[in-house]
C-alpha cells in the first residue's frame, strides 16, 4: 500500500471531499512532470493524503471497482468521464452538464494538460475511524452520558470526512440479547484491526486496553478532533 499526497488543494475542494455520503468520485489531469501524479499506477487500498492550503488533511483509499480492479479509470476528455461517471457522483451540487465540466478543469494547468493527457476518475473509499471511550459506568444516567458522548464524537468524525465506529451505540444491549462481555470485546477488538484510525476519548480500563491494541497494530491514534482535523497522531 502506498500513500500518495495531493497537497496544496483549495480548501472549498476538500470540504467537498469531506460531505458525509456525497463526493465519491475525485478527479485529477495527470502531470508528464511529476512522477507523484502517474495516476495509472494507482492501486485499491492506496491512499490518497489530501492536505489544502491551510494545512487541513484528509486521507482516503482507492476504492475496488466491482471486477476488483482499483477504481481508476482513465478519460480523453472531463465531458466524457461526466457522462460515465455522473455529474452526481463527481460534483453532488451541480446540476449543469458544462457548469460541471468547467469545474473539472478550473484547477491551475487542468485545461491545457488534459487536452494532451487526458483526465483520471479516482473511488474514494473513506478510511474508518475506531471511537474508543468509556462505557460502563456506575450508574445508567453516567452510562448513557458516556453513549452520548461517544455519538457526538462520531458524528465529529463523520463531517472531518471519515467512517465512524461508535461501538457504545453499535453494539449497544448486545450482552443483554446473546453475546457474553469477553465476545463483544473480542468483537470491538476486530473492528480495531479493520480500522484505518483510532479516537481515544478517554482513558477507563476497556478504553485502554483497546488503545494499546491500536498501538501494537501501528494504527494512528487521535486524542482531540482537532488532531484528526490535520490528521496529527499521540504515536508519532
Amino acid at each position: 500500500m502506498t500513500e500518495y499526497q495531493l497537497f496544496k488543494i483549495w480548501p472549498e475542494h476538500l470540504q467537498e471531499i469531506r460531505i458525509p455520503g456525497r463526493k465519491i468520485i475525485d478527479i485529477r489531469v495527470p502531470d508528464p512532470n511529476d512522477a507523484s501524479k502517474d495516476f495509472s499506477k494507482l492501486k485499491t487500498w492506496d491512499v490518497l493524503h489530501f492536505k489544502d492550503t491551510t494545512g487541513e488533511v484528509l486521507k482516503t483509499k482507492v476504492m475496488k471497482d466491482k471486477n476488483n480492479k482499483p477504481y481508476v479509470r482513465h478519460y480523453n476528455t472531463a465531458k466524457e468521464l461526466l457522462i460515465n461517471e455522473g455529474i452526481e457522483n463527481v460534483w453532488p451540487e451541480i446540476e449543469d452538464f458544462d457548469e460541471g465540466i468547467e469545474k473539472c478543469l478550473q484547477f491551475p494547468g487542468y485545461k491545457e494538460r488534459e487536452k494532451k493527457h487526458g483526465i483520471y476518475a479516482i473511488g474514494l473509499e473513506k478510511l474508518l475511524i475506531y471511537v474508543a471511550g468509556p462505557y460502563t459506568a456506575k450508574n445508567e444516567i453516567k452510562k448513557n452520558e458516556n453513549i452520548l458522548r461517544a455519538v457526538k464524537t462520531g458524528i465529529e468524525i463523520s463531517k472531518l470526512g471519515y467512517i465512524p465506529f461508535v461501538p457504545h451505540s453499535a453494539l449497544q444491549n448486545w450482552e443483554k440479547l446473546g453475546l457474553s462481555e469477553a465476545e463483544c470485546i473480542a468483537l470491538e477488538n476486530d473492528y480495531i484491526r479493520k480500522s484505518d484510525g483510532f479516537y481515544f476519548i478517554a482513558p477507563s480500563k476497556g478504553t485502554n486496553n483497546e488503545r494499546k491494541l491500536a498501538l501494537d497494530l501501528n494504527i494512528d491514534v487521535f486524542t482531540s478532533i482537532n488532531d484528526l482535523r490535520y490528521w496529527r497522531s499521540s504515536n508519532k
